[in-house]
């Protein structure tokens, strides 16, 4: 669900591992019930049982405090944050993320106040609040300081600035494109060339939007995401109608139907519907 999520499990892995060359130490009762907690948490969210996966990643970060297990917060915390959002409550998913960047307790290391910010950065934005949204991508930069995640908060950057600025989007999402590239992280390199290409098609250019498009319809095919090969297909579509090519752009509308049909996206397949039909004599 997200990189915190599977701390314990991340552990118990790499004892595992260490087993082949020496004795790997036991993990104790608490470990094994936060891992439990964690997991049965995880596998409630997939299900769509936010309610459930609410209590189980709870009872995960109570045993984490008990024994003072700074990562193990943070990452319910963060767990626990996603989980409140989907259950529509945005008050304590904001409260969730608060507890790591200025609750009392444990004192929480840059990356995970980084993780923090961009969390309630990404809340704010999907919520409209455009300004509070800016100022937290600036402090989860300001937390990260070259971590992995500084691709990601540019991209969350060039997003914010799409809409009304996207000369300065195209330069944010290229910085970001930088970054994911030299991290080696194929999802966030995935999403700056989207975001290029959605500036470069609000300005008219369209060749440099449609190579974008398809860069990132590479790296999206080879990570398996279904809800972002179904937006590149589309953005390929619209560039090629924009520029009179019907009968191209009718093909990738279909495939992005068909993609969104085959993961049970029903607006993805109403939002290329009304491109197909738009094509249609």
């Amino acid at each position: 669900m997200n990189r915190w999520m599977l701390t314990w499990a991340a552990i118990t892995a790499a004892l595992t591992l260490a087993g082949c060359v020496s004795s790997a130490p036991r993990l104790t009762v608490q470990q094994e019930a936060a891992i439990q907690y964690n997991q049965r948490g995880e596998a409630a969210f997939r299900q769509g049982d936010f309610a459930l996966a609410r209590d189980e990643f709870q009872k995960s970060l109570s045993i984490h405090r008990s024994v003072e297990n700074q990562e193990g917060v943070a990452g319910e915390l963060m767990n626990l944050s996603l989980v409140y959002r989907r259950l529509g409550n945005s008050s304590d998913a904001h409260g969730a993320l608060d507890q790591i960047l200025s609750g009392p307790g444990l004192a929480f290391d840059d990356k995970q106040s980084a993780e923090a910010a961009y969390r309630k950065a990404s809340y704010y934005l999907d919520d409209a609040d455009d300004a509070q949204a800016r100022v937290w991508a600036g402090r989860a930069l300001d937390f990260c300081r070259g971590c992995p995640a500084e691709g990601r908060i540019y991209n969350l950057q060039a997003r914010m600035a799409l809409s009304a600025r996207p000369a300065e989007s195209m330069q944010l999402a290229r910085r970001a494109l930088a970054l994911n590239r030299s991290a080696g992280n194929k999802i966030e390199e995935a999403n700056s060339h989207r975001l290029i290409a959605d500036a470069a098609f609000q300005t008219g250019d369209y060749a440099s939007a449609q190579a974008a498009y398809d860069a990132a319809l590479q790296l999206d095919k080879k990570t398996g995401a279904a809800e972002k090969i179904a937006l590149d297909l589309m953005g390929l579509g619209r560039v090629l109608a924009r520029q009179g090519k019907r009968k191209e752009a009718m093909d990738y509308f279909q495939r992005a139907y068909f993609v969104s049909e085959g993961a049970g996206d029903t607006r993805a397949m109403d939002e290329a519907a009304a491109e197909i039909k738009k094509l249609t004599p």
